[in-house]
Parts: structure tokens; sequence; C-alpha cells
């Protein structure tokens, strides 16, 4: 041991000095070897506040699967820096964080997911942190990527770094409007205990998961994709034949400038083949992801900044998860209503372009959506052998029985989906079996649409159409699902006329046309004829 280290010792073990409690890492930043750190810990007293009752976290040496390992170096990242004490919180059991993901407190989780779900990570994970003594760490990469990742049991990051979200006691100032903090992964990287994608699997071309595989898909919350364009264009609506010519052509855009303006590459923002967001549009619009015209955008953040600050907004056109859109609707971009072919008039994914109710989109008008699919090791009942996972797509699916596996206070996790701007299934009165197909419809088993419409932005008290209950005595019809009177009364069914379909829809023709009180939107548009030009 140096000189110093001597002395820094001999200074740390005086009585004045033992008593600073709550200074651990402090101690253990000196130039010590590691016997003085074993001494050190084993002499230094520490403090944890225990927000929402929940004891210290316990047991954050390890992954809850036995996956993770020591990471490659302690050093604070600038986010770390900046959320001031966050990492250094110790575990129970004596572990502190230095830095590695596997030295986070709690039991941890590691996700692969796309970045459309990262809101609602955010706030599970806060809560999570707060509620239950678990961690989630995750890598936002393209749904067709992670897919591969777990099928191929891959580990993912080596060397590199994840996001994480604090706990109230690490960082009593976070919000999920805050980056999230990040730790290290080792020279392997990580195993991944769940993969969360938003699009059907099937749609990367994977099939479902590899024969011999313990992975199951389990059906989670609904992602909708809009195409946006500056606040200043004139453009609000585009019909599918428009996008699959101005995507599938781009300069060559027959429908250009007559009937849209978009026909300059440099100006059309789409994301890469492998992101969900473009895959699931593209199944939606015809054109391959592999065929699209434009400029490809690493993140979603970067459609919407490329698309808001425009020099030319007739020209400018972005894609992007609605999701991710709701959260910055007021930086200068703007939903387009979609058409879908065969479709009589254009819908926003709303009832109008300034509510959150996905109206449309639940009942079969807006048809640019997927829902998000979670894969991970499953039972033989397509229930998560992992219990923290199991925990997790509870919350989200917004299961009754939902537990913490090792205690811990529930939260309703359903909320967190709303607020983010995903769609429960049992919000949803519509169907589907591939991204693009048909609609068909749909009577959840626990409706929650009383439930959903009370949770959206902007919402007050019981919606309209709705009453509130405590136990199914209290409702004369359907049950009592969080709190309201399920299966609701509400309708949406518009004045008949020569233009909608008008009887109760049973196809998927009847659901898009379906006479409906919010207003579609429309414009005329001649295509060619004879049906879409083939592709160049």
């Amino acid at each position: 041991m140096s000189g110093n280290a001597v002395t820094a010792l001999l200074k740390f073990l005086q009585p004045e000095a033992l008593e600073r409690n709550n200074r651990i890492m402090k101690c253990l930043r000196g130039s010590l070897s590691a016997l003085a750190l074993t001494i050190l810990s084993a002499s230094c007293s520490g403090s944890k506040s225990t927000p929402n009752g929940v004891a210290g976290p316990t047991g954050g040496a390890s992954s809850v699967n036995g996956s993770g390992g020591s990471g490659g170096g302690g050093t604070t990242s600038t986010t770390d820096a900046a959320a001031g004490d966050a990492g250094t919180e110790e575990d129970a059991g004596g572990t502190t964080f230095d830095g590695s993901c596997a030295t986070l407190p709690g039991k941890i989780v590691y996700i692969e997911s796309g970045d459309t779900q990262e809101n609602l990570l955010k706030n599970l994970g806060r809560h999570l942190r707060d509620t239950a003594n678990i961690t989630i760490v995750f890598n936002l990469t393209g749904s067709c990527t992670l897919t591969n990742d777990i099928y191929t049991g891959a580990k993912v990051v080596p060397n590199g770094t994840l996001k994480y979200i604090p706990s109230t006691a690490e960082n009593v100032a976070w919000t999920p409007s805050a980056a999230e903090l990040t730790c290290t992964t080792p020279a392997e990287g990580v195993s991944i205990d769940v993969a969360i994608s938003a699009l059907f699997v099937q749609s990367c071309g994977l099939g479902g998961p590899p024969a011999g595989s313990s992975l199951g898909l389990i059906q989670g919350p609904i992602q909708a994709y809009t195409f946006i364009v500056p606040t200043a264009s004139d453009q609000t609506a585009i019909w599918a034949e428009e996008a699959y010519y101005a995507f599938g052509f781009g300069a060559a855009n027959p429908l250009a400038p007559t009937y849209n303006p978009w026909n300059n590459e440099s100006f059309m923002f789409i994301r890469p083949a492998t992101k969900s967001t473009l895959v699931a549009t593209a199944k939606n619009i015809g054109v391959p992801p592999n065929k699209w015209k434009g400029v490809p955008e690493a993140a979603s953040s970067d459609v919407v900044t490329a698309v808001s600050t425009s020099a030319q907004p007739e020209p400018t056109i972005g894609i992007l998860g609605a999701e991710v859109y709701d959260s910055n609707r007021s930086k200068g971009i703007k939903t387009l209503a979609f058409q879908a072919f065969n479709q009589n008039a254009a819908y926003y994914p709303d009832s109008t372009s300034t509510s959150f109710d996905k109206q449309n989109l639940r009942d079969g008008h807006y048809t640019l959506w997927s829902p998000t699919v979670y894969i991970t090791s499953v039972d033989g009942s397509n229930v998560p052998t992992n219990p923290t996972v199991k925990y997790i797509t509870d919350l989200v699916l917004g299961n009754a029985d939902a537990e913490p596996p090792s205690g811990g206070t529930v939260f309703d996790g359903l909320a967190d989906v709303v607020k983010v701007g995903l769609i429960p299934d049992c919000a949803m009165h519509v169907t589907r079996g591939a991204d693009g197909g048909d609609l068909s419809p749909y009577s959840p088993a626990e409706s929650c649409t009383c439930y959903y419409l009370s949770k959206i932005p902007g919402a007050s008290g019981t919606p309209s159409g709705c009453k509130a209950c405590s136990t199914i005595a209290d409702c004369s019809a359907g049950t009592c699902n969080h709190g309201f009177c399920e299966p609701d009364a509400i309708s949406t069914a518009g004045t008949p006329s020569s233009t909608c379909f008008s009887g109760t829809p049973t196809t998927h023709a009847e659901l898009i046309n379906a006479c409906t009180i919010p207003p579609g939107v429309t414009k005329s548009v001649a295509v060619p004829a004879g049906g879409l030009t083939p592709l160049p």
C-alpha cells in the first residue's frame, strides 16, 4: 500500500471521520488497494430513503436470469455526472454501483427494444425502481434486429453502454422527459431477458421463434404510425397511393407536383429498413422496405428535427411512431390524415387532429398500426418463466393478478401505457393478423375502453357514456373492469349516408368505410389507370 493510501486510511479510521455517514462512495474513490477498499466498505455506513415504502435495493450484482458480469470500468458518464447523486447507490448486500450494468441495484432485467417504446420504458422503469426494486437496463435498436438477436441468443452491446432508469432515491429530480442514465457492459456483452418489437415479427422475414427454443410471443399494446409534415405545410392528408408513388418513386413520382409535392428525396425523411416505423408503414402502402426513397434517419428524434427545421415545408415529409409524435406535437410538426387503399376518406389516428383518443384507429378507420410483441422465454402456457419479466408483461397488459416477484407495491402499469400514446389491446375494437393486413371486428376478453378514455391526455373524470364502478354490482350490464362498467355503451356510429357503410361492419372494407362521427378528410387525386404502376 502506498504512503498516500496509508495516510488516507488512518485519517478515515479516526473517530471524527467515522461519524461521517452516507459517504461510502467518496471513501472508496481514494487511491486504496483492494484490501483497503474492503476495510473501508466495512467501516463506512450509509442510509437510504425508501420511496413508496420499498426497502433498499438488494441483489444488485446479478441479472434475474444470471446473465451479466462485471463491466468494463467504472468511469462515470456525462449523463451520470449531470444526475447528481445518481450512480452511487449501494444495495443492501454491500455491492456499490461502479458504472457497470451488472452492479446496478435491485433485480436487473436486460431489454432490447424499438425506440418507439422508449417513453414507455422510461415511465415503467421509474415505477419499477421505486415500487418493486427492479432495474430495467435497455438497448434501443430496430425491431428486426432485436428479433434476430433474441432468436439467435446473441449477447448484445459488448464493451458498450446501455440505458437505465434511476430510482427516486438515486435522483429525485429525474423525470421521464430527461435522458436516461448509462452503464457499461462487459467485453462479451449481455444476454437479453426480453425483446420488444413494435410490429409483427413475421414482417422481418424471420417467422416465429426457432424450433426447440423456449421463446414465446406475447402481444402487447398497439403502436400507431404516422406521416408527418412541418406545421407550415399546406398538406392535411395523404392517400396510400400517394405514399406509394412518393416513397417508391422519389424524384420520379408521377403524381407530383400536380397532386402532391413529395418528389424531392432530400426532404423525405424515413427510417432504416430494420426499423418498425418503416417496415410497418411499408406493409400498409405496398413499398418493400428496401425500395424506399428518402433520407434514412437513425432515430425517431432525428426525423422530428429534420421535418420541423426544414427550410422547405411543402416538399418535406417524414414517418414517425404516433407515440413519438404525440410527445412532440408542439415542436413544429403535424400529422397527416391517412386514406388506406379502397377507403372513401382519410382519417387521423385520433378523432380530430388535436385529440389523443385514437378513436379512428381503435374502430378501424385508421389502418397504420401494428401490435408490440414481447419476446421472451415462456412455459407451455405462453407465460414468461422469468418472474420479473412476467410481472412487467402483466403490468403492460393490465392483468389484474400482477404481483411483484419479491414484494413491493403494485402500480397501475396500464396508465403508463396510455400516458405515452400506446393503445391497450383491451381498448381495441378491431384486430388484424399481419402488418398491413385486413381488419376484422374484435371484442377483448376484458374491455377497458372507458378506463382508456379516462387516462388519455386531457381527460377529466368519467368519460361521457361511461359509468364508474367499484364492483360488478354497480353495473347494470357487463362487468366492472379497471374502475368502469365494461363493455362500454359508447357509440361512434355517424349519420348514415351514401358515402359510408351504415350497417354493422363485419369485413375490412365495411370497417374502414363505416359511418362514423369523426369527420374524414377528403381530397381529389387522379392516380394512374390500371392499378399501381410497378416500382422502378
